[in-house]
């Protein structure tokens, strides 16, 4: 089993330090996750292989060109759709080191509420097809709404786990008034670190198995669903 992500930097999937693999706070949710269908940590047993945003970039330059599905392709919604065909591509350069390979696609899902940022809809189902286009049946999108933050202050507000689903109405925008990234700063004491913030899942203090957000089901659905699939798959 092995499982390739990518993500956006430090605060959200983690970074690598030469062949040291430092877990951010959504690669702690993943192998939480993970570890209660397989018995074991991801991280742990180094099971994780981690492609930077960079190079999934060069590898999608690569791309020969394929139309996103749908009469109106969106040139932002092509962007998931590149990507996730990049990942897939990537994750397939690790099949001679293991028969099972899952890939996990993380971008936030917003801009500002007034940039254009699309329908999260529009950008999951985008990722879903990119996939498709190379054939993949194991990617698993992971696009928080608006942002990463939303999903740590479910666990993290004064009445914590309750009614989250109004946190994904806010604006993913760091200068806003309401900016979760501040509020997250506020209510950790100004240690809003990449490293505190990977801390909170993975000592529970961010319990990923009590988030209620639609965002963070289909999430936690696609990754559960495609992990049974892996166990049950013939040998």
């Amino acid at each position: 089993m092995l499982v390739v992500l990518s993500g956006e930097g430090p605060s959200d999937l983690g970074r690598c330090d030469g062949s040291v693999f430092h877990p951010g706070p959504m690669a702690w949710m993943i192998d939480k996750l993970a570890e209660d269908r397989l018995g074991f940590s991801l991280v742990d047993t180094e099971c994780i292989r981690l492609i930077s945003k960079q190079e999934l970039a060069q590898t999608s330059k690569g791309l020969q060109p394929i139309k996103l599905p749908g009469k109106k392709s969106k040139k932002e919604t092509g962007f998931y759709f590149r990507n996730a065909r990049a990942l897939a591509k990537k994750a397939r350069e690790y099949l001679m080191e293991d028969s099972a390979i899952i890939a996990v696609l993380f971008r936030d899902a917003d801009g500002t509420a007034s940039s254009g940022r699309g329908e999260w809809s529009d950008k999951y189902q985008s990722m879903i097809n990119g996939f498709r286009a190379e054939r993949f049946d194991t990617g698993v999108p992971m696009i928080p709404k608006p942002k990463s933050e939303a999903w740590l202050l479910c666990a993290l507000r004064r009445l914590p786990y309750e009614n989250c689903g109004t946190l994904e109405q806010r604006s993913g925008n760091d200068d806003s008034p309401q900016s979760l990234k501040a509020e997250l700063n506020v209510l950790l004491e100004g240690n809003d670190s990449a490293a505190a913030q990977a801390e909170l899942v993975h000592t529970g203090r961010v319990d990923c198995f009590r988030i209620g957000m639609p965002s963070y089901q289909a999430f936690r659905e696609a990754l559960e669903n495609t992990l049974e699939k892996v166990i049950h798959a013939p040998s």
